[in-house]
């Protein structure tokens, strides 16, 4: 360990993790084999970025965040017509739901898109997406699948509340996008 250098060697390879900063309205520098994001929220907050424009293989990411992310951008409207759906989801909820997921699981969710979350004859989410099951005043998916459940509840569902331009759902006041927003959830 080199605190000094903000750097980790590893003694028989020689291989290095190192600690950058960066603003994330700026993407330049080194070409990395492999990222971890800290905050993602803050950095999926600058539209700036354009990661597109890195030239070499994207390299192997996660994130983390710890905050869910203020909504970004316009708020989805339900009274909206087909083609403005679709163009919102293509503008704002695509590009960084891809990043959620990719990290969550890059090789699981690799090609990334529309069929997703609406499959392949594009349904709707809550027609297409498992359908979760609420008993007790909890969800089943904590018990049944507890990985899978914490992520979507960590990681995907503040991620999609911010993209549709909505707050995160609130227990308390039962107000903002939550696990319904998407799936069908049936109360047993």
């Amino acid at each position: 360990i080199q605190s000094h250098l903000k750097r980790i060697t590893h003694k028989r390879t020689g291989a290095t993790l190192e600690v950058k900063s960066f603003d994330p309205k700026i993407v330049t520098g080194s070409k990395p084999s492999g990222i971890l994001i800290d905050e993602l929220h803050v950095v999926a907050s600058a539209p700036e970025a354009d990661a597109g424009a890195v030239e070499a293989p994207a390299p192997a990411a996660a994130a983390s965040s710890a905050a869910a992310p203020a909504p970004t951008g316009p708020a989805w409207r339900d009274d909206a017509t087909k083609d403005q759906k679709v163009a919102f989801m293509k503008a704002h909820v695509v590009p960084p739901m891809k990043t959620v997921f990719q990290a969550g699981d890059a090789k699981k969710y690799a090609a990334f898109g529309c069929k997703t979350c609406h499959g392949p004859q594009y349904k709707e989410p809550k027609e297409y997406l498992p359908k979760l099951t609420m008993k007790d005043g909890k969800l089943t998916a904590f018990a049944d699948k507890p990985q899978m459940a914490k992520w979507m509840a960590e990681k995907v569902t503040p991620a999609m509340a911010s993209a549709m331009g909505q707050k995160p759902y609130d227990e308390q006041t039962h107000q903002g996008f939550g696990c319904a927003g998407c799936h069908t959830v049936e109360t047993k």
